[in-house]
């Protein structure tokens, strides 16, 4: 039998990773190494949750709803389209035309740009609130992204945010979707159990639907 293809979408986390002006850069701290006769390496990481690839929960922006470890597992598995944009040279946020389809799944990720930046640019292709609105109205419980933000870089509101998240829709930001075509695919992006936190880390990959692709 063969394989069906795996397309690892969470970009790697280290020093250089561009984060969100105010976030805390990822940083690792050795606590005990063997070369200095301890028995074991052990480290430790310092990083807000929202640094690479993350899914935002209510709690982001409602302090009396659900955090990160209360949403449904569910939600971060199966199918799932890509919807590639990265050929167009707008960077106007986009908008519900980018449905081009009459019906899609339960979770909808966007392509914005062909290659990841080095380093933190505010430059990036935000969803638009008439966007997020229509997900919602269609159902959607999941919506994901390669750029750092669904809103744009300056937005203080994060309408887009609160739509999404008032509609019981999950975030997935800073996910790396450089090298897959648009498409469907099966989604796992699972977050960790963080109790009161706002966000989680999580490794995204794509899975082909069929063992051809």
């Amino acid at each position: 039998m063969q394989k069906r293809r795996i397309w690892d979408i969470t970009p790697p986390l280290d020093a250089g990773t561009p984060v969100f002006p105010g976030d805390t850069p990822f940083a690792v701290r050795w606590i005990s190494r063997l070369e200095d006769g301890a028995g074991a390496n052990v480290s430790e990481i310092t990083l807000t949750p929202h640094d690479g690839a993350h899914a935002d929960a209510p709690l982001h922006l409602d302090s009396a709803a659900d955090d990160v470890a209360s949403l449904r597992l569910e939600t971060f598995i199966g199918r799932a389209l890509v919807i590639d944009l990265s050929h167009e040279a707008s960077s106007d946020a986009i908008g519900p035309e980018a449905l081009t389809a009459n019906t899609f799944p339960a979770r909808i990720l966007f392509k914005t740009r062909a290659k990841r930046p080095a380093a933190w640019t505010p430059d990036f292709r935000a969803l638009s609130p008439a966007l997020i609105r229509r997900l919602a109205e269609e159902g959607a419980a999941l919506v994901g992204t390669d750029a750092p933000s669904v809103d744009p870089a300056e937005s203080e509101l994060l309408v887009s945010h609160r739509i999404a998240l008032a509609n019981r829709m999950t975030i997935l930001e800073n996910l790396d979707l450089t090298e897959v075509p648009g498409g469907e695919y099966e989604l796992i992006a699972l977050p960790l159990p963080l109790k009161g936190v706002e966000a989680s880390p999580v490794r995204a990959i794509l899975r082909s639907l069929s063992s051809r692709i």
